[in-house]
């Protein structure tokens, strides 16, 4: 309704504005003729039968494409106005982190200083762990080692013990000696059975 009105305002404006500028004009080529009115009325009559055929034919497209151009215009009203909220906020969003910027990285640094510390006791425990397995299976293999050379030390000083008394015995034992023990020997097993 709005586009209507104003499209016959403008039309009525250029109507006027052709008369106002076209009369002096036809004033003088009348003066010239002589047939003045005559003329001017056809030229007027010629003009809005033209503007009516105009108005006839060009105002469905026009109105249609005015109003998609209107509805266009709109949107885009409505989506730059959407854009500029979300870049407000997107803008106080950036401006409010740059402000605690400062503030972030310094809760990150020590965030990584108590990890960093955090991995370091990980490591020094888990050290002290496998130093401490290790010692215990090299105190084992010790006293492996040390059983092991007891034993062969037992076995040796054992065989050189049997060894020197048998030679003690064969230096100090006499032939009344053997006869004796001979003797001993023979009723002891003889008493066994």
């Amino acid at each position: 309704m709005k586009l209507s009105k104003r499209f016959f305002l403008f039309a009525a404006a250029a109507l006027g504005i052709f008369f106002v500028f076209s009369c002096p004009l036809f004033a003088a080529e009348a003066e010239a003729h002589g047939s003045y009115w005559k003329d001017y009325i056809f030229k007027i009559i010629n003009f809005a039968i033209l503007l009516a055929i105009l108005i006839k034919f060009l105002r469905p497209p026009l109105k249609g494409y005015l109003e998609k151009r209107h509805n266009q215009v709109k949107e885009d009203l409505e989506k730059a106005k959407e854009l500029s909220i979300s870049a407000e906020a997107a803008y106080r969003k950036a401006q409010k982190r740059l402000e605690n910027l400062e503030g972030e990285i310094k809760e990150i640094r020590e965030q990584m200083l108590r990890e960093a510390e955090n991995e370091k006791k990980r490591l020094i425990e888990e050290a002290e762990k496998k130093a401490e397995q290790i010692r215990i299976q090299a105190q084992q293999g010790l006293q492996r080692e040390i059983a092991q050379i007891k034993k062969q030390l037992e076995t040796r000083l054992s065989l050189e013990a049997l060894a020197l008394a048998e030679k003690t015995i064969k230096e100090q034992i006499t032939k009344d000696d053997q006869k004796y023990l001979i003797k001993k020997f023979i009723q002891q097993v003889g008493s066994n059975n």
